[in-house]
């Protein structure tokens, strides 16, 4: 397929503009979330969540100080949709505090990066993986 057809060769899959730039932006050298924090990091929360049946898997890391997520780190194994949520998410988290996190949802996420109905796993995936962040640092509250 090529361009004069309607199909951008960058995108030929037709993503969403909002999956797809920051898609890009996680494959290329702007991918300054991406990844993990070292070991032994203070301050750090992670959460984890997947989708067995689309094989996407999504860890998210957030540090925390006085209250509220002052680093972020994600690693998305799956779709361009997959990764965009934790890229997404982790740019977000920046200046919140625990209850602002606890308040975003797989809605939320659908809207601002237009997720397709065949893609609202990836939302679902994000917002479990926040809650299951939450649900490990709510756990282990008095080590941070």
């Amino acid at each position: 397929m090529s361009i004069e057809h309607g199909i951008d060769p960058a995108n030929p899959f037709d993503y969403p503009q909002p999956i797809w730039s920051r898609f890009e932006r996680c494959v290329g050298e702007a991918a300054e979330r991406a990844g993990r924090f070292a070991d032994g990091t203070p301050g750090v929360a992670e959460g984890r969540a997947g989708t067995p049946a689309a094989r996407s898997v999504l860890e998210l890391q957030l540090r925390f100080d006085g209250g509220r997520v002052t680093d972020a780190r994600f690693r998305a194994y799956g779709c361009p949709s997959s990764i965009a949520v934790g890229s997404w998410i982790a740019d977000w988290s920046i200046g919140r505090s625990a209850s602002e996190l606890a308040g975003l949802n797989a809605r939320q996420l659908r809207e601002v990066l237009e997720i397709p109905e065949d893609r609202a796993h990836c939302a679902l995936m994000g917002e479990d993986a926040i809650k299951a962040l939450l649900a490990r640092r709510s756990q282990t509250s008095t080590q941070t």
